[in-house]
């Protein structure tokens, strides 16, 4: 449960069971996972502070089984084990009535707006469920698809990296993850920016360890000069990228990706910066002139995204590496701690197992 101010969570040992409304029903959590809106959440960053309702039950990445039926449930039974889409969306608006329901202009955000995952239950809309294989996606795995879908729709945004270099701006968890579905996919290059210390030891050790034909390339823009890093990467990709996945919101990330980015090139842009404003260095010739395309990417399409990323999972993407931590619910400080200072990637967490 947060409360409007830095590190406002408290733990409600007594709090009443959710009920299903019509159309609703109840999942049993089996595992939820930590995610970096979490984070900001929980140190109440200005970026997040005004999307988030408190007093609210946070946590949006969760599997579980259903186990209890609203009036009106059809088609799903008691004990199936699914995900769901925690994007509560209106189906009236603009955005919908055009089949882009992520960006539904009355969103309601499990999580944020209403009570999350970080429960021993959870009820969602009917619609809002995605079926899951336990021998394809194992409930550890289950408990991050909606970051894992965050990732693939960034890449989704691209439309294809087949062949093109790409470079991954932030290695935290959703760019690890993207890092792999790039991998996977066949790019001509994968280049990797990171400046945490631990996340730059996970990237390295990841790369090292890929056995595709994909050349990845990781660097710290921390450690080397910026020209002559600059230099480095556009000898390893012909001239520079062509795709920018930004994963991490920061603003000097985001003006270096642009600098690297080949005329005509894409940055997809996920990260959300800690604060409300963005300055872009050299607009006109980093920008206008180069002719790129920016585009903010949100959520998760519905349900393409989840299509596609379970398609994935299928054909043998692996984000084994991705699970850091595993530990009970009431870990979860500990687990933004761990976050916070690098040493993780993704914490996941049992509502059902004792601390």
């Amino acid at each position: 449960m947060a409360r409007p101010e830095p590190g406002a969570a408290v733990f409600l040992e007594n709090a009443p069971v959710p009920q299903p409304t019509p159309g609703w029903v109840r999942i049993k959590v089996a595992r939820t996972a930590i995610c970096g809106t979490d984070r900001h959440i929980f140190h109440w960053d200005a970026s997040i502070a005004g999307t988030t309702k408190p007093p609210v039950i946070i946590g949006h990445e969760f599997c579980g089984h259903i186990d209890a039926l609203g009036e009106g449930v059809r088609n799903w039974k008691v004990g199936e084990y699914v995900s769901a889409e925690m994007h509560i969306v209106c189906g009236r608006c603009r955005a919908c009535q055009a089949s882009n329901f992520h960006v539904c202009e009355n969103t309601q955000i499990a999580g944020l707006s209403r009570n999350g995952s970080f429960a021993e239950w959870v009820v969602v809309p009917v619609g809002n469920l995605v079926r899951l294989d336990p021998e394809i996606v194992p409930p550890h795995i289950g408990a991050f698809l909606d970051a894992l879908g965050n990732a693939v729709h960034t890449v989704q945004a691209a439309n294809s990296v087949a062949g093109k270099h790409v470079l991954v701006s932030g290695y935290g968890a959703i760019g690890a993850m993207a890092a792999a579905v790039v991998e996977f996919e066949g790019a001509s290059s994968l280049t990797i920016t990171e400046i945490s210390p631990g996340h730059l030891q996970r990237a390295r050790q990841w790369a090292s360890q890929c056995k595709g034909n994909t050349p990845i390339y990781v660097h710290n823009p921390a450690e080397e000069d910026p020209q002559a890093l600059a230099t480095k990467i556009r000898d390893q990709t012909r001239g520079g990228v062509d795709v920018v996945l930004e994963m991490s919101g920061a603003p000097p990330a985001i003006n270096f990706g642009l600098e690297m980015l080949y005329p005509g090139g894409k940055m997809m842009m996920l990260g959300i910066p800690s604060g409300q404003h963005l300055e872009l260095r050299d607009f006109s010739d980093q920008v206008i002139f180069k002719g790129l395309t920016l585009k903010g990417v949100v959520g998760r399409r519905m349900f393409s995204t989840w299509a596609e990323m379970l398609g994935l999972l299928e054909r043998g993407l692996d984000v084994e590496h991705i699970v850091t931590h595993r530990m009970p619910l009431q870990g979860f400080e500990e687990g933004i701690q761990l976050l916070d200072r690098g040493e993780a990637h993704k914490v996941v967490l049992d509502p059902n197992c004792d601390a």
